[in-house]
Order: C-alpha cells, then sequence, then structure tokens
C-alpha cells in the first residue's frame, strides 16, 4: 500500500498496521461525513475522488476544492485524537474506495504496535501542523481584507 500517510513506514510495517484499517467502498454521491456531526474516523482516500465542502452563513454549500487519489488524501486525522465535530463535509465525486480508522482501533495499534504507531502520529502531527500555519496564513489575510475593507468605507 502506497500512500503518503505510511511514507515514514517500511512496507513490512505498512502490513502490520493494515488491519487496524477498514476497507469501505464509497459509491458517487454518498456523503462520507458532514460538517458539524461528531466523527471519531480518519480516511484514506486510495481510489476516486472527493469533494470538500462548508456551507456558507446563509446555509449554502460551498465546494471548497476537490480531491483525487494520488496524494495527500487524508482526511479527518484531528478526529483520531479529540473525536470532535467534522469541520467540513467529505462527498464522494466518484465512486471511491477508502480505507479508514477510527479512534478506538488507532489507540489499539498505539498500544499493540507503539514504535509504528509513533511513526505514524509523527506523520500526522507534521500534515496537522502544515494545516495549522495555511489556516494562521489565512487568518492573516483575512484580516488585512477586513481591515482594508473598514477603512475605505
Amino acid at each position: 500500500m502506497k500512500h503518503s500517510i505510511f511514507k515514514a513506514l517500511n512496507d513490512q510495517e505498512v502490513e502490520e498496521i493494515l488491519p487496524y484499517f477498514e476497507e469501505k467502498h464509497i459509491a458517487k454521491d454518498t456523503f462520507i461525513v458532514k460538517e458539524g456531526e461528531y466523527s471519531d474516523t480518519a480516511f484514506l482516500l486510495v481510489d476516486g475522488e472527493v469533494s470538500v465542502i462548508k456551507e456558507t452563513i446563509y446555509k449554502d454549500d460551498y465546494i471548497v476544492t476537490d480531491i483525487k487519489a494520488g496524494g495527500d488524501e487524508f482526511f479527518g486525522e484531528v478526529n483520531l485524537i479529540d473525536r470532535g465535530l467534522v469541520t467540513s463535509t467529505i462527498k464522494a465525486k466518484s465512486d471511491c474506495e477508502i480505507l479508514q480508522i477510527s479512534h478506538n482501533d488507532f489507540i489499539n495499534m498505539m498500544d499493540e504496535k507503539p514504535t509504528i504507531a509513533v511513526k505514524l502520529l509523527w506523520v500526522i502531527a507534521y500534515d496537522i501542523s502544515k494545516h495549522l500555519r495555511k489556516a494562521d496564513s489565512d487568518v492573516i489575510t483575512l484580516f488585512n481584507a477586513f481591515v482594508e475593507v473598514v477603512e475605505n468605507d
């Protein structure tokens, strides 16, 4: 299994942890997760394409981006840590194959395969850090745009 989430692992380590993941087929137009709902699951997009959707303040859906299998398609990783509310809707744009792992299975992996799980957790933490840095940058951009609008009124 070649996927960016496993980049710190060798082939044997990947094989050892794959049983903690559940393979699922997702039909086109099926919601994988919905914004605002509770989730304790993270997903790897193995094949297919999904849309990342946010709801506007007017309750309209807005497609933020489409994600195709073949890159860094790991989403819901924060749910493995905090089992909280989903921040974006993920909808299958085509038939998809995913691997999913629940918080409890992730905890079991950490208990049973700690050396491998630490490597995986490092990759997850790195990805979350990248998202946090981008979010910080986006907040500054939005703040500057807001200040410019207010000052020009």
